[in-house]
């Protein structure tokens, strides 16, 4: 369908002529003419119809000569040429309007109507094709009576005209309109484009984060751990560098799969699995994380296990950057139908502890892409996430999927 509309402004040049070409034969055979001097006017108004669409005034203006030619003697008369010549005319017109670009004035609609001065100048010049018409001299019977039928000729000639001029211009508002509406999509088309590129980069950035900060943080914490014990405790640096390896290689296997869009195993067992072994990592690396499950596990569906995971991952990584390591941190898990309630617990260092309520906001500390990274998730499956510090713990609690219990910031 996009691609017809696109075709059809490069065959509107054609409509012009086209028609031009169709109406001049149309008439010739009507009047059973030939292509000669007869047909002068025929041919002369058909040139205008063909360049109207292009050249607007001059057809406008050529079209007037060729009228007062006729009038002036110098084309054949309405007897010989024919009066079928004049419905090229209001065609002249509507291509003119049609083809005009420029601010709406009243030079198109004078033009039409001195057209139709024009045609009646040339009727009333042939005084046998006038009185052919009417059927009886009209000469000579008053001036009052030749006058009136003169305006009534006219009048019909700028009734014809002028609706040509209202239908070229509604013709040209209705195209100007689509070719709006056609430059509006296609700016739409560019902006979703955009908008989806520029998602699609937040996504990658929030994943990223997620999947990078917490293992460089084990990874980091077990080589400062390396630097102190290699000498001391030599069977211990076996133990770390494994813990560095497994970590850089989950982070690996976590980057290679976003990047690849593959999705990830979403079963109950799998991600409590994987928080199982976060929590093994973070604690060979010096904080305790506790973990405590309630209620029967329910089946998890898109996005709830990556949901339940990144929210574990980067509320224990930010407790293992800010927070107290000889406290640990409590990781519970209420499952219900439906989804989990999920609260991290872990314990401020002295040094930054405050009292309940000062600073509190569900951003926390720092003002990176954690939290707004886990409020985005949890509000994807239908449920919320709080965090906040109390006097000298901070907590995450979160309800991903569907909650039960309303929603609880203490």
């Amino acid at each position: 369908m996009h691609s017809i509309l696109r075709f059809r402004p490069r065959l509107s040049f054609l409509a012009a002529p086209g028609c031009a070409a169709a109406l001049v034969l149309w008439l010739s055979v009507l009047e059973d003419r030939q292509f000669n001097a007869n047909s002068a006017l025929l041919l002369a108004l058909g040139l205008a119809i063909a360049v109207a669409d292009t050249i607007p005034f001059v057809a406008l203006a050529f079209a007037g000569c060729a009228l007062v030619a006729q009038a002036a003697g110098v084309f054949p008369s309405i007897l010989v040429a024919g009066v079928l010549p004049y419905c090229a005319v209001p065609f002249v017109v509507f291509f003119a309007t049609r083809g005009y670009r420029g601010p709406r004035r009243p030079v198109l609609p004078v033009s039409a109507v001195l057209l139709a001065a024009a045609a009646t100048v040339s009727w009333f010049q042939d005084g046998p094709w006038i009185n052919f018409i009417f059927g009886t001299h009209l000469y000579g019977r008053g001036m009052v009576r030749s006058l009136t039928v003169c305006l009534l000729i006219m009048g019909a000639f700028a009734a014809v005209n002028l609706g040509a001029w209202a239908l070229g211009v509604a013709v040209s508002a209705t195209s100007a309109s689509r070719r709006a509406q056609l430059r509006a999509e296609a700016r739409l088309r560019e902006t979703a484009t955009a908008l989806a590129v520029e998602q699609e980069r937040n996504r990658i950035a929030a994943e990223l984060h997620d999947v990078l900060a917490h293992s460089l943080a084990v990874v980091i914490a077990q080589a400062e751990g390396i630097r102190y014990i290699h000498r001391t405790e030599p069977e211990s640096v076996e133990a770390a560098a494994t813990v560095i390896a497994e970590a850089a290689r989950s982070a690996l296997v976590e980057t290679r799969r976003m990047i690849e869009g593959t999705t990830p195993d979403l079963s109950v067992a799998a991600v409590t699995d994987g928080i199982e072994l976060m929590a093994q990592r973070l604690t060979s690396s010096g904080m305790t994380v506790r973990l405590s499950e309630e209620g029967n596990p329910d089946k998890l569906v898109q996005p709830h296990g990556p949901a339940v995971h990144r929210v574990v991952q980067e509320s224990l990584t930010n407790a293992f950057k800010h927070g107290d390591h000889s406290a640990g941190a409590d990781v519970g898990l209420n499952w219900h139908p439906g989804g989990v309630i999920v609260r991290i617990e872990s314990t401020l260092p002295a040094d930054t502890a405050q009292p309940s309520g000062e600073g509190a906001s569900a951003s926390g500390t720092g003002s990176g892409r954690g939290i707004p990274g886990m409020t985005a998730r949890a509000n994807a499956t239908g449920g919320w996430l709080n965090a906040f510090p109390t006097d000298t713990h901070f907590i995450v609690s979160a309800a991903i999927g569907a909650p039960p219990l309303e929603r609880n910031h203490s």
